[in-house]
C-alpha cells in the first residue's frame, strides 16, 4: 500500500529542483523503483506465509481448545496481522521520504557542483528503524509457540 505522500513528493521535487533533460527518472519513478521492488516484499511475504501456517495450525487444533481459548488465539493472530500492516505502512512511508530526499539531493548535486550534504540522514534513520521494527516483530512472533496443557 503506497501512501498519499508520493504525489506530494513529486510536487516537492518539481518545485525544489530543475529536472535536467538527461535525467531518466522523475521522483515518483525513483521512489517506486527504490521502495517497491520484489526484494522489499520478501519480508512481508515471509510474515504472511508464517501467519498462514499459524492460522492453519490453530484451525487444526480447534477441537482441542475451548471456545474462549480459540477466540483469544484467533484474535491474537488477527492483531499480529494488523500490527504487521501498520509496520509495513510505516516502513513504506519512511522509504518514500528517504528515496525522495535522495532523488532531490542527487538532482540538485547534478545541477550544481556543490558537495553532497547530509540532508537525508533523518529519513534514512527513520527508514532503517522501521525495517528493524519489522524484523524484530517477525522474530518475536516466530518465537511464540502454542503451548498445550498436559504435554
Amino acid at each position: 500500500m503506497k501512501s498519499m505522500l508520493l504525489p506530494l513528493l513529486s510536487c516537492l521535487a518539481a518545485c525544489s529542483s530543475q529536472q535536467s533533460a538527461n535525467q531518466p527518472l522523475n521522483v515518483s519513478q525513483y521512489v517506486e523503483q527504490t521502495c517497491y521492488t520484489s526484494a522489499s516484499d520478501e519480508l512481508s511475504s515471509s510474515f504472511d506465509t508464517f501467519l498462514d501456517h499459524r492460522k492453519d495450525e490453530l484451525a487444526g487444533l480447534r477441537s482441542e481448545l475451548t471456545d474462549e481459548n480459540f477466540q483469544q488465539l484467533h484474535f491474537a493472530l488477527s492483531h499480529f496481522s494488523t500490527y504487521w500492516e501498520k509496520l509495513e505502512i510505516e516502513r513504506n512511508q519512511a522509504c518514500e521520504q528517504w528515496a525522495a530526499c535522495q532523488f532531490i539531493t542527487e538532482s540538485s548535486h547534478a545541477a550544481s557542483s556543490m558537495q553532497p550534504s547530509p540532508h537525508c540522514e533523518a529519513p534514512n534513520f527513520e527508514y532503517n528503524v522501521s525495517r528493524v521494527k519489522m524484523v524484530t516483530f517477525l522474530s518475536d512472533v516466530a518465537n511464540l509457540q502454542l503451548q498445550r496443557s498436559g504435554e
